[in-house]
């Protein structure tokens, strides 16, 4: 199977940047399948839809760094979709993404456990971890060929995590588009868009508080993103 990755430009370290809370909006639901998000008439309407290839490849990367402990973690459950401007070549209007928190393994079991409870994130009163993109500003081309044409911008969205909802910008963000052709059939049916970023949450920001905090388990976590979508969703691939 071709990599997406190998086809992809590399995106540059990105720095969150937290900006004035917004009126919040509604949440997506997911589809009857759980393999997606309905995704509303309104965001329908602003453009190209792309979901998200979930289960496939790792879709999110965490790192700690913390004086006594690393943690590595990592899942592929994350469902949604993101629309592309059809007037702005390369620019999401929309899109939305939930990521399951018990998905998130970090290679220790018992840690997993701890991590979903409710002294951490408290998977049972809050299931998902939620991005809601507002806009991809500043968007601009930086590379193209006949097989991909890859733009880099600045992310605005609402990250929903442990019940608290903060709007954050991450900088240097790269969207990658990509028409069908022979290359991509081998690793999804229809356009491909991918998605990278790299950005930085600090717990207490989203009420996460331990007496661990700042000795096993770092203050910032950083965070990776690799998303790959398809105008297709997944139960026609």
């Amino acid at each position: 199977m071709l990599k997406l990755s190998t086809i992809l430009a590399s995106a540059a370290l990105a720095v969150t940047v937290a900006v004035a809370a917004q009126p919040a909006m509604p949440v997506a639901s997911a589809a009857a399948n759980g393999k997606t998000l309905v995704v509303p008439s309104a965001d329908q309407a602003k453009g190209t839809v792309y979901y998200a290839l979930t289960a496939r490849d790792r879709q999110i990367y965490f790192e700690s760094n913390a004086p006594l402990e690393d943690i590595k973690g990592q899942s592929n459950k994350v469902i949604g979709y993101a629309v592309l401007s059809q007037i702005r070549p390369g620019t999401i209007v929309a899109g939305e993404w939930h990521l399951p928190v018990s998905s998130m393994k970090t290679g220790i079991e018992l840690r997993d456990e701890h991590l979903v409870g409710e002294d951490w994130l408290d998977a049972e009163s809050h299931p998902n971890i939620i991005v809601q993109v507002r806009e991809l500003k500043n968007a601009g081309q930086t590379k193209s060929s006949a097989a991909f044409s890859s733009y880099s911008g600045t992310i605005v969205a609402d990250l929903t995590l442990h019940g608290v909802t903060r709007t954050i910008e991450i900088p240097e963000s790269t969207v990658t588009v990509m028409p069908e052709s022979d290359a991509t059939r081998k690793v999804a049916k229809g356009d491909l868009m991918a998605i990278r970023s790299n950005f930085t949450v600090t717990l207490a920001d989203y009420g996460v508080s331990h007496p661990v905090i700042g000795e096993k388990v770092a203050k910032d976590v950083e965070i990776d993103v690799s998303l790959y979508l398809s105008t297709l969703p997944p139960e026609r691939q």
